[in-house]
């Protein structure tokens, strides 16, 4: 009798799916409903710390401190003293899962400010928690630079209008300072040399330096070299004394400038951001993650020495030098924030170092992408970097911390994942039959530099010429994306720049030897307007290495975000809210829908994810919406349209996996099963089965023939008929077993099992 419920409830859904080619009418209700499903909310992808701006400050009591804001869902503020390395607090950022500013102000209290809210934040040292200041400007999004100016006044700059702001704590008013140089969207940096009364502003994304007078709101020249404009922007300025210490954000360099003459005195490679003075004044230190060392400057030689190896991180902050002795016999400690989630103390007069990992709990990290492996499991990207793999099989999640920076998509060839990473648009290889670790994943290629390009968003490996291509959206400041072409065998990279002119490649698909491509008329982040209004689609040719074909697909739409092989072996396509589907024979569109009412306003480079579904179906997302078009009618049904997900992947069960778009929740991996796709699942399996040779030809065809045969009685509604094929296929698989192996048979009544659980969960 159980084996009848089974096979009834299965067989009834075949009918609604239409197997075999005999499908269920389309005013039948049951097949409507058999395509509901589930969804299943799998938690947070990765934790992991991530330790961005920080400051030094002095306690109540004069007990040192360090800290570092932590990026995740929120964003905290952990606070460590500074001797012991102990974590003494961790304050939640409200609103906000990343700052990169934070200031000691005069008064020794300190000042966040936050990224996507555009606020300001106090702590008061010992005090429970954070005080909320304000917005400085309505309309700013991002406060990327903070710094101390006179009375006790603090200065901010501010993104996408470029501004400059002032705070006075004594009145506890704003005041907007206005874009101090035109065209750049950025105010990065900042710093106030209270001996001229001057602040240096450090802009993007054209890598401008000024001198600004705040009380006059004269603004001087651009003091930096017009060949650094390629740097973007300043990752940090610090003045001691007569000089200008000022990382650049692309190639990492460390300019050393005299504030009065502007000259360039040295560049220095492979140092990180920040420099402090040492407590005469009369040196400055910096932190080299390319030798892993401590340096010193000498400013009255100009000569840099080693002073001591801290270790292997990829950068320090929150830097300062304590004297833990007196003032006639001074004994000087450095403590600093390293890394991403490490601390450490460097005794000068012993020459002791003691490091540990910062003991601060993982914060959940934003979900940037997703994908499926050819390891059958989903592979999940993190915001500014972590990583995550679900294995659908076993329903484990494993979370790695390290090994891989934020990867904007990925794909396969053969047995290896690849990764678009961000910045620099480079390329990331994993083998998926390795344990993540000791090198896997090693970074393998990189766009080269006079490209300047930084996000690979468009990504395709072809297993046919074992080649992985490319399209990119540049670095900042820029139109013009690329396309590249990579070869993992020999490591060959091809690029080409403006392959559509002032255009970002956003998706690729392939086929027939041939990658079709999409593209969207924004640029990166603080470019120029954009000089086209259509997003194009192009058709490249592998073969004879040309591009054959570029058109506007849809008039007036912006951005081409998703294009894929459809069901009918055409190519399938979203342009700001339309589908439309281009036939590779005819060379032309021939299907134009709208599927949302949308005007894209701003800057977007990925909006849909389209995939064809194991039910042959087209599912996606958009809008943070998930829909599901039939693949012959071309008809959308709504499956969540209150803009819960985005991102789409599916794994070899016909589970669907998304990421939430809710505020908060941006950490969860969701997956949504529907028995619709667990039947077509179950089917290929079947198939797949067969072609492995743990299910002869003989006993698969006799259980896909009895298939058919119960799709078609039910179609017509013999139940009798139905149920009575339904058993005897069942009876194949379980009687003759020198047909089918264990383990085959395992998977197929786990099939049976998972699809009867989906169905018992739809409404009666």
């Amino acid at each position: 009798m159980k084996k009848r419920i089974i096979w009834s409830v299965l067989c009834t859904l075949i009918a609604a799916m239409g197997w075999g080619g005999v499908g269920a009418t389309s005013d039948t209700a049951y097949a409507e409903s058999a395509r509901s499903g589930h969804f299943e909310n799998l938690g947070t992808a990765i934790k992991r710390v991530v330790g961005i701006g920080g400051t030094p400050f002095y306690g109540t009591d004069g007990t040192p401190y360090i800290s570092a804001a932590v990026n995740g869902v929120p964003a905290q503020l952990a606070v460590l003293n500074a001797l012991t390395l102990d974590v003494e607090k961790v304050l939640d950022i409200p609103d906000t899962t990343s700052t990169s500013t934070v200031l000691t102000a005069q008064d020794g209290s300190v000042y966040i400010g936050t990224t996507g809210t555009g606020e300001v934040y106090r702590y008061v040292p010992d005090s429970e928690g954070l005080e909320f200041i304000g917005k400085p400007i309505q309309g700013e999004t991002h406060i990327y630079a903070l710094a101390n100016g006179p009375d006790g006044k603090i200065f901010g700059g501010t993104y996408p209008g470029g501004k400059l702001f002032e705070y006075d704590p004594a009145s506890g008013e704003f005041r907007d300072l206005g874009s101090p140089v035109a065209g750049e969207k950025y105010v990065r940096k900042l710093v106030y040399d209270e001996e001229r009364g001057l602040l240096i502003a450090g802009t993007g994304t054209n890598n401008r330096l000024v001198e600004i007078d705040p009380e006059t709101g004269s603004v001087s020249e651009n003091w930096m070299p017009e060949e650094l404009a390629v740097e973007e922007y300043p990752n940090s300025i610090d003045l001691i004394g007569d000089k200008l210490f000022i990382q650049l954000n692309k190639s990492s360099t460390m300019l050393v400038m005299d504030k009065w003459s502007k000259q360039i005195e040295q560049r220095l490679q492979g140092v990180s951001a920040h420099v402090i003075p040492s407590p005469d004044g009369k040196q400055a230190y910096m932190f080299a993650p390319g030798d892993a060392y401590l340096h010193v400057y000498d400013f009255s030689t100009g000569l840099i020495e080693p002073v001591a190896r801290l270790g292997r991180f990829n950068s320090w902050k929150s830097a300062t030098i304590i004297n833990t002795g007196s003032a006639q016999n001074p004994d000087y400690t450095l403590s600093a924030w390293m890394g991403y989630n490490a601390a450490l103390t460097y005794q000068f007069s012993s020459g002791t170092i003691r490091s540990t990992t910062v003991d601060v709990p993982g914060q959940p990290i934003v979900i940037n992408s997703i994908g499926s492996g050819p390891d059958g499991r989903i592979h999940v990207s993190g915001v500014q970097g972590g990583n995550a793999i679900y294995d659908p099989e076993s329903g484990i999640m494993e979370t790695y911390t390290s090994g891989m920076s934020q990867a904007e998509a990925m794909t396969s060839i053969g047995d290896m994942m690849y990764f678009g990473i961000y910045p620099q648009a480079r390329i990331s290889q994993f083998d998926t039959t390795l344990p993540w670790g000791g090198g896997n994943p090693q970074e393998i290629a990189k766009l080269p530099a006079d490209s300047l390009q930084d996000r690979p968003f468009g990504m395709i490996g072809v297993e046919e010429y074992g080649k992985l291509f490319l399209g990119t959206v540049p670095q900042y400041g820029q139109l013009g994306g690329a396309f590249a072409i990579y070869d993992p065998k020999d490591g060959n990279l091809l690029t080409y720049r403006h392959l559509v002119k002032d255009q970002s490649i956003v998706t690729l698909a392939y086929k027939d030897g041939k990658i079709y491509g999409g593209t969207s008329i924004w640029g990166a982040y603080g470019a120029p307007d954009p000089t086209a209004q259509e997003g194009k689609m192009f058709i490249w040719d592998i073969a004879s290495g040309q591009k054959e074909l570029e058109f506007s697909p849809v008039a007036g739409k912006q951005a081409v975000t998703s294009l894929i092989v459809g069901p009918d072996g055409n190519i399938w396509g979203f342009n700001e809210g339309v589908l439309f589907i281009y036939d590779t024979q005819e060379k032309k569109v021939i299907h134009e829908q709208e599927l949302f009412p949308v005007r894209y306003a701003g800057t977007v480079w990925r909006d849909a994810t389209l995939l064809v579904g194991k039910d042959g179906d087209v599912y996606g997302t958009a809008r943070g919406k998930l829909f599901r078009i039939d693949g012959v009618t071309k008809q959308m049904t709504m499956i969540d349209e209150a803009g819960h997900f985005d991102g789409l992947a599916q794994d070899e069960y016909g589970n669907l996996y998304m990421r939430s778009m809710i505020e908060g929740k941006k950490h969860e991996l969701w997956k949504y099963t529907s028995p619709s796709l667990a039947l077509a699942a179950l089917r290929d399996k079947v198939e797949r089965l067969e072609r492995e040779g743990e299910v002869k030809h003989q006993l698969s065809a006799q259980i896909r023939n009895r298939l058919r045969q119960a799709a078609h009685h039910g179609s017509i509604g013999n139940q009798a008929q139905m149920l009575q094929h339904g058993d005897k296929a069942l009876q194949l698989m379980q009687n003759d077993s020198k047909w089918i192996n264990e383990r085959a048979l395992q998977e197929l009544e786990a099939g049976v099992r998972t699809v009867t659980e989906l169905f018992s969960r739809l409404p009666e």
